[in-house]
């Protein structure tokens, strides 16, 4: 074919087609108009991260576009921004540009290596029994010793959620959930509050994907208890409402979640509220009890409601002066170690001794405070150490 004419003088050449402008992707809008509402209410990322009960690097990291966001992270954050639903509308188009990238990327996903095979049912199955061993172990032992094998097996499961069949998808990612939500738990254990948000949100993001409701109701009453611990009640006391509208009619859920209400609530000195919050967390312990056989909560229940009890009046002591408060923290805390054996139970054990003797320093009993933290062991580190230092000073003062 012979080649085309140069134009001529009356055959102005062709301008060349303007560039096409891709389409802002639903991720980056998203990304924008949440950063736009949370300046918009003058928030920085820390404090609307605590508020949501995300880490700052998360929150960065979705108005970034680098990280989708989290599925309760857009309804909670349009009701705290005044947003008008606006966020909660644009995620339903996040939502959906996810699924069409995740199937386009299983379409052009190259054949599994011989050594890169998906899961089977039955190494799913093998790691679910695990993780009963590892929570038994945990309750003995505490969580830090445990911290580096849960998050391996916590990003192993989450790395087979690109290769696992669609048949067992829900399990692997139910179970990922399950392992983020024990790994956070060993990092608030060392006292290491971002390393556990950042397990609880992802964990939260898998629970949600998947639909499981019960380690949905888990994560946040585990994220509400963090926030108790870290002196913050309001978003304590969301988070605890949160996991209670989350859960599963499952009574032993939604005694967790009332526990977690009556610790948000007795760190600003509500009485009322802590005793109406604790009756219910007793009430549905009882029906737990009645219901199909025993359960993980059941078992411990007895042990749980004397240390929130014990924790609660001692923090009601701390707030409102009241040495009444003291009295009955140090009661329920004293009953409580009555049920535990030190030497199945070290941790547990070390930990309620280091809260009875707050108690009995705001209670006016120095002497019961001193000779209790003189018997703690040495070299305590994690949440032990944090309530032994805060224990000593309230006995110096």
């Amino acid at each position: 074919m012979p080649p085309l004419p140069a134009p001529t003088p009356h055959q102005p050449a062709a301008t060349p087609p303007r560039p096409r402008t891709e389409p802002e992707s639903a991720r980056l809008r998203f990304g924008r108009r949440l950063r736009h509402w949370r300046e918009a209410r003058g928030l920085s990322q820390t404090e609307f991260g605590r508020l949501l009960g995300y880490h700052n690097s998360l929150i960065s990291r979705v108005e970034n576009a680098r990280r989708w966001p989290p599925p309760g992270l857009p309804a909670r954050a349009d009701e705290l921004l005044l947003a008008g639903g606006e966020l909660a509308a644009l995620w339903q188009t996040v939502r959906q540009e996810r699924e069409r990238l995740d199937e386009l990327a299983a379409a052009t996903r190259p054949p599994l290596a011989a050594d890169a095979a998906p899961p089977d049912a039955a190494t799913v199955e093998v790691l679910a029994h695990l993780l009963t061993g590892y929570r038994a172990a945990a309750c003995r032992i505490g969580g830090e010793e445990l911290t580096a094998v849960l998050e391996h097996h916590a990003r192993t499961l989450a790395g087979w959620q690109h290769t696992a069949p669609r048949t067992s998808l829900a399990a692997v990612r139910s179970l990922a959930a399950q392992y983020a939500e024990l790994a956070g738990w060993a990092h608030f254990e060392g006292d290491r509050c971002a390393r556990a948000l950042s397990w609880y949100a992802t964990g939260l993001e898998w629970a949600h994907a998947t639909g499981d409701r019960a380690t949905t109701a888990a994560l946040l009453a585990r994220q509400s208890t963090l926030h108790w611990w870290s002196g913050d009640p309001a978003t304590a006391l969301a988070l605890a409402e949160a996991a209670r509208a989350a859960a599963p009619p499952l009574p032993e859920l939604r005694a967790w979640a009332a526990v977690a209400k009556a610790h948000a609530h007795a760190l600003v000195g509500e009485a009322p509220q802590v005793r109406q919050a604790l009756a219910d967390a007793h009430r549905l312990t009882e029906a737990a009890r009645h219901s199909d056989g025993p359960t993980p909560w059941s078992a411990r229940a007895d042990l749980v409601l004397a240390v929130a009890h014990g924790t609660c009046h001692r923090d009601l002591a701390v707030h409102t002066g009241r040495p009444a408060h003291a009295r009955t923290a140090a009661a329920r805390l004293e009953a409580a170690l009555a049920l535990l054996d030190p030497a199945a139970h070290p941790r547990d054990h070390t930990l309620v001794t280091a809260r009875l003797a707050g108690a009995h320093a705001h209670a006016g009993h120095p002497d019961a405070a001193a000779a209790l933290l003189a018997r703690l062991p040495p070299g305590t580190t994690g949440r032990i150490a944090r309530e032994q230092r805060r224990a000593r000073e309230w006995l110096r003062s």
